[in-house]
């Protein structure tokens, strides 16, 4: 989760991203404002808001970048052999330098220097904090909400990303957003408490529940074409039929902390996470409260299933990964330790594969059944936390968060031609590493293995053109 959550349940409930002081896209007028805002919490002017478009002033959509290391001196020779597609060119080159002759070191660096095609879209540059974003289902549209209110709509493909629409729904943090199976609608929840359903073909608000939780909104889910639920900083959990008029028609409270996330196991049933430390199972049938697991260590912040639904999957905030079986949730029945940090974020790819949002900032790909690290799918910038991932409806493209005011985008694809018997579990050093957690992680990130997608290299395939010692 994007860190919102509150320092103290007792007292006035904080939201950690408006009030990080020096974090990227965050400055002080900003934090006045939210600050003026929750002092003034009973007035009616954020109901007042109805999606105005606004301009789309310090967004970067992105564009790839082609340009080449700038501290590798190229010439004019090797601008035409990269250049050219005339063989006779290339030989008459082979000509003038024996490549047995040229050192290994060279060969490598000019391998790492050549252009990869570009398989992903390019990053998506933000003025503001980025708190949660949502692929549509259908279209190749992506949706973002930030620390100021906004909702900015994107069209992406591999070449460059185009802003769509901009609209200002908030004078406080968009909490969470979530497009509908169909994509016709996109949900949405703000700090203001306010609960909006949008059209996705005018980008109208065609719902809105305003004040509808007595705390902050922390997370939605849509169940349905017309039903939705929502859960608060203080536990509870609200469904709501926009066919019903402004009354939820359940409403329970399970958790004394916040809720963090939903996640639809079938028709007829729903799982609740918390901050507290446990899960909670609904029965949509009768609307009511069904199992409740035990209490665990940290908070329990994401979910999804593998193995064809029978498995639920929740990531910790100390970094295990805890499996449940279906309709089994007051104890988990395995579960995966390995990941350096707390898991805040993960998204199942195919029906054993999973990729993870790390606290460490990295990105990562998991096995289970068998339980095994596969890699790291990339990275964000200064070791920021990854805070939310989603997969397009493709499953090929992977996007992330963090506080770097950057979504970065990543091809997955080759998950499903890899061997996963080769693969083994990271975070595991010799007894005698220093005990350091920031030691320990640089040494991680030395060893754990990159896959196509990251940015960083492997040692051994970078040298791996070397030539042994006769």
């Amino acid at each position: 989760m994007c860190n919102f959550k509150p320092s103290d349940p007792s007292g006035d409930l904080v939201e950690s991203s408006d009030d990080l002081e020096g974090m990227a896209g965050i400055n002080s007028a900003e934090e006045s404002d939210a600050d003026d805002s929750d002092d003034s919490e009973d007035s009616t002017d954020d109901e007042d808001i109805e999606a105005v478009e606004i301009a789309d002033v310090g967004e970067e959509a992105g564009k790839p970048n082609n340009q080449e290391n700038p501290f590798f001196a190229a010439t004019e020779e090797d601008s035409e052999v990269s250049d050219t597609d005339d063989d006779s060119d290339l030989e008459a080159e082979e000509t003038k330098d024996d490549p047995e002759e040229e050192d290994d070191l060279i060969k490598a660096l000019k391998a790492a220097r050549e252009k990869k095609v570009r398989n992903s879209p390019p990053d998506i540059k933000t003025s503001e904090l980025i708190t949660d974003l949502s692929f549509h289902p259908e279209a190749d549209i992506i949706a973002l909400g930030n620390i100021s209110g906004d909702l900015s709509i994107f069209s992406y493909n591999n070449e460059e990303n185009k802003m769509q629409k901009k609209l200002k729904l908030s004078k406080k943090t968009l909490r969470g957003l979530e497009f509908d199976e169909a994509g016709t609608s996109l949900l949405t929840i703000s700090k203001d408490k306010t609960f909006r359903i949008l059209d996705t073909e005018t980008w109208t608000v065609k719902t809105k529940y305003v004040k509808c939780h007595d705390s902050p909104l922390y997370s939605c889910a849509s169940l349905g074409p017309h039903i939705s639920v929502t859960g608060d900083e203080d536990g509870f959990v609200k469904m709501w039929d926009n066919r019903l008029g402004d009354t939820s028609i359940m409403t329970f409270k399970r958790f004394d902390e916040y809720v963090s996330s939903f996640l639809k196991m079938d028709e007829n049933h729903l799982i609740a996470a918390s901050g507290e430390g446990t899960i909670q199972s609904f029965d949509l049938r009768q609307k009511k409260p069904d199992i409740q697991s035990e209490m665990y260590d940290g908070e329990l912040n994401c979910m999804g299933t593998v193995r064809t639904g029978t498995k639920l999957v929740v990531g910790s905030g100390t970094g295990p990964l805890y499996l449940f079986s279906k309709d089994q949730y007051g104890l988990h029945s395995d579960q995966f330790p390995g990941h350096p940090d707390g898991v805040n974020a993960l998204i199942p790819i195919t029906d054993n594969v999973l990729i993870t949002g790390c606290e460490d900032g990295n990105v990562r790909a998991v096995h289970l059944y068998p339980h095994r690290f596969l890699g790291v799918v990339g990275h964000h910038e200064d070791e920021f936390p990854i805070e939310r991932l989603d997969v397009n409806t493709s499953g090929e493209i992977v996007a992330s968060i963090s506080h770097d005011n950057r979504v970065k985008f990543w091809n997955v694809t080759y998950l499903e031609e890899m061997d996963y018997d080769k693969q083994k579990k990271p975070g595991i050093l010799p007894k005698t590493t220093i005990r350091s957690k920031s030691k320990k992680l640089n040494q991680l990130r030395e060893t754990e293995h990159q896959l196509p997608s990251s940015s960083r290299t492997n040692k051994k395939e970078f040298f791996s053109g070397f030539k042994e010692d006769e």
